[in-house]
């Protein structure tokens, strides 16, 4: 029976509350919710902005997805896309409306065009891959995003490596062209950027930048592609750092101090569209016996709570009992800003020395029904 003979706007009501994952297996329900899941790009957006609850992705062992609910610790595991297999492992990720923009590097034949480059969505289990002008190199970086008038228009920013020089050149791909075309951003070659240091909110790309005497938060608008410094970061020359979205139009920044201590703090901007944007700190953790060490530089998922707690999903190292062997253990934390641990759920080990590429641990994704831009 078409549409259960329920009125539309009931169905609506009941559909945006219910998770991306079931919407999918709905879709065989009946034509009408067939095409409210897979077509109406005005329910997809609502859904995704309104109603879709963060999660944590990785990749692990090169093999398995795993997308993990922060609050209740419980995660799914799912085979990896068959083009991400070896000899292409995801080598980094990042998020914008349920897509996963991914770099995969050829680790067998050093460096050079051993690049492949793809949008994913995890929830459909829909991957394209993009095809360079020439070719990729393991050296460049990337960002996604879409202009602010028409959200289904998704770009990629490519930052072309030139042989050791300063990154000057920058590249824009198109769905709707599927092209490739150089720009004139305007970008300072003089930044030293900080590339693991990137998220995408509201369909812009944000990194941290530093010169030698300031530390800045670099916007790349894609409506208008160009660069622009939109605030000053805290600044901390031996901390390691991450960032990501906060309540949907902020950011917030988590560090960690290297050395002995291991102490924490976090920051959160206002709303990304004042017209002034700064950082306020938001809380601290000081170091005590429990308090993990988040280990930033193999980019861990980490979500900021409004209680001031952090749910973190991060990769240590340890042994088990009885064992000298070294073990890389994936661990969920949730911190109190006390630095107390409320929870510690190990999702994952291998040995240490069965490590084959770059580790990424985890990023903060929300599930969508966006198709993959063809």
């Amino acid at each position: 029976m078409d549409g259960l003979s329920l009125p539309i706007g009931l169905v609506e009501e009941i559909l945006y509350r219910t998770p991306v994952e079931s919407l999918v297996r709905f879709k065989a329900t009946c034509k009408e919710w067939n095409n409210l899941i897979s077509s109406d790009t005005r329910f997809m957006y609502k859904h995704l902005d309104d109603h879709t609850p963060e999660r944590f992705i990785r990749i692990h062992d090169h093999d398995a997805v795993q997308i993990m609910d922060p609050v209740t610790g419980i995660h799914t595991e799912t085979p990896i896309p068959d083009e991400f297999h070896h000899p292409f492992p995801v080598s980094w990720m990042v998020h914008c409306d349920g897509l996963m923009l991914c770099r995969c590097e050829d680790w067998t034949r050093g460096r050079g065009q051993t690049v492949l480059l793809a949008v994913w969505n995890p929830v459909l289990r829909k991957i394209k891959l993009i095809d360079p002008l020439v070719c990729f190199w393991s050296r460049d970086y990337f960002g996604i995003g879409y202009h602010r008038e028409s959200r289904d228009n998704y770009k990629i920013l490519r930052f072309v490596y030139n042989d050791g020089e300063p990154y000057r050149d920058c590249e824009i791909y198109e769905f709707k062209s599927a092209s490739w075309r150089a720009i004139d951003a305007g970008f300072d070659a003089g930044l030293d950027m900080e590339w693991e240091c990137s998220v995408s909110v509201k369909g812009n790309m944000y990194w941290i930048a530093e010169t030698e005497e300031r530390c800045i938060i670099l916007c790349f608008n894609f409506s208008v592609e160009t660069f622009k410094e939109i605030c000053a970061c805290p600044l901390f020359w031996d901390s390691t750092k991450r960032l990501e979205c906060y309540s949907g139009d902020k950011i917030s920044l988590l560090t960690q101090a290297g050395g002995e201590s291991r102490d924490i703090e976090v920051w959160i901007t206002n709303k990304l569209s004042d017209e002034v944007i700064s950082f306020t700190k938001f809380f601290n953790v000081a170091t005590t016996p429990d308090l993990p060490r988040l280990q930033l530089y193999t980019s861990p998922g980490f979500s900021i709570g409004k209680h001031r707690n952090i749910v973190a999903w991060c990769e240590r190292v340890g042994t088990v009992q009885g064992d000298e062997q070294l073990y890389s253990f994936f661990t969920l934390y949730d911190i109190d800003h006390e630095g107390g641990v409320r929870k510690e759920i190990v999702t994952a080990t291998r040995p240490l020395n069965d490590f084959n590429g770059l580790s990424i641990c985890s990023c903060i994704y929300f599930p969508s029904l966006i198709p993959v831009p063809e």
